[in-house]
């Protein structure tokens, strides 16, 4: 059987790995850039926590989790905690209550007991929070590195330096896509092209509402003490431990055309970092970077089958590092035809908005 990944970022390339670990012989992953995972994946802050407040992403962190704890070495996983700053009233008490019931001991606070633990932080506005110490930080390109190695090993071939231009459909099925290059045929297609997936989606009639958002983080110096990755909802700032320094950033702004938003997104993610630790204030920076990110409208990836011959698994809204496990052996059982790991239903293409709430 043959299959055809498009996207090399950690869910293509984590496709490709479980796909060649479930025995199949014939994967062909295409990226149209010189190197693996330099869209989003290089930027990506590395936070992996088991704390969301639906179902459905608390079981694809349990899952993957499994898989980041027994590379804990490797991909250099440090259990720092995932601290949760809620803004609004009645937001942590029934996400800690569903986590605790799928096995997920995290623990409500209030802003004093936040302020006692955490001195640096101003707690002004907080109404609550939430801490788990399983929480915490790895490598993204480390584990980036395991899946392309691996893959290969295994006979994966990866195609860097080709875009994908369109996928094929042929008698309303997907029978592969034309590149560049030439045109490609497979058994099944898998499509994990993160922010191009909307405009290749188009290519076979299909509408995947993903919308591009720019992010900017700031790397700042002189934060040499261990401290959770601090996270304020619902303004999707946070702070998070990097070496002697600290990675703060924000949730970004939909980009209608490149940069547009620039200046205003840097000056609002500096001020609520200042807001929220007044020691960046005091502090330099050291680097400013700057990414796109895959987003839906509610903030959970897209996984499915909606015609035959393709696989979705794309939309990932900041969470594809730490769900590539989970979603890479879920893509693996859909090639093979078995039931997916974790039940996906609710990840459908044609969904309405996930109990008309959104991931954190």
């Amino acid at each position: 059987m043959s299959v055809i990944v498009i996207g090399g970022g950690i869910v293509g390339a984590a496709a490709a790995y479980y796909l060649t670990e479930a025995g199949l012989k014939d994967i062909t992953l295409i990226e149209r850039e010189k190197l693996l995972g330099t869209q989003v994946t290089q930027y990506c802050s590395g936070g992996v926590r088991h704390q969301f407040n639906t179902e459905i992403n608390c079981k694809f962190s349990i899952e993957s989790m499994k898989t980041i704890s027994a590379l804990a070495e490797k991909i250099d996983y440090k259990k720092y905690g995932y601290l949760i700053l809620d803004m609004e009233p009645g937001m942590t008490e029934p996400r800690v209550q569903m986590q605790r019931k799928l096995g997920i001991n995290s623990e409500s606070l209030t802003p004093h007991e936040i302020k006692q633990r955490w001195p640096f932080l101003d707690v002004t506005g907080v109404i609550s929070g939430s801490f788990y110490a399983e929480d915490g930080i790895a490598d993204p390109s480390m584990l980036l590195e395991h899946y392309e190695t691996n893959a290969k090993k295994k006979g994966a071939k990866f195609l860097l330096e080709t875009s994908v231009k369109r996928m094929v459909k042929e008698d309303n099925r997907v029978i592969g896509v034309e590149t560049d290059k030439d045109l490609m045929k497979a058994d099944w297609v898998v499509l994990a092209a993160g922010v191009q997936s909307k405009e290749l989606g188009q290519t076979i009639g299909l509408d995947i509402p993903i919308v591009d958002k720019r992010k900017y983080v700031f790397q700042i110096e002189g934060f040499d003490f261990d401290h959770p990755l601090v996270m304020e909802i619902p303004l999707g700032w946070y702070i998070k431990k990097e070496g002697s320094d600290a990675l703060i950033g924000m949730s970004g702004k939909v980009e209608t055309k490149p940069f547009a938003k620039q200046e205003e997104s840097m000056i609002e993610t500096v001020e609520a970092s200042i807001n929220r630790v007044p020691e960046v204030e005091k502090k330099g920076i050291k680097k400013t970077l700057s990414s796109l990110s895959d987003e839906t409208p509610d903030k959970h990836a897209v996984i499915d089958s909606p015609l035959p011959g393709l696989i979705i698994a794309t939309g990932f809204s900041g969470h594809g590092f730490m769900h590539s496990p989970a979603t890479g052996r879920i893509v693996a059982n859909m090639v093979k035809g078995e039931l997916p790991l974790i039940d996906i239903s609710e990840l459908k293409l044609g969904r309405q908005q996930i109990r008309e709430t959104v991931a954190i």
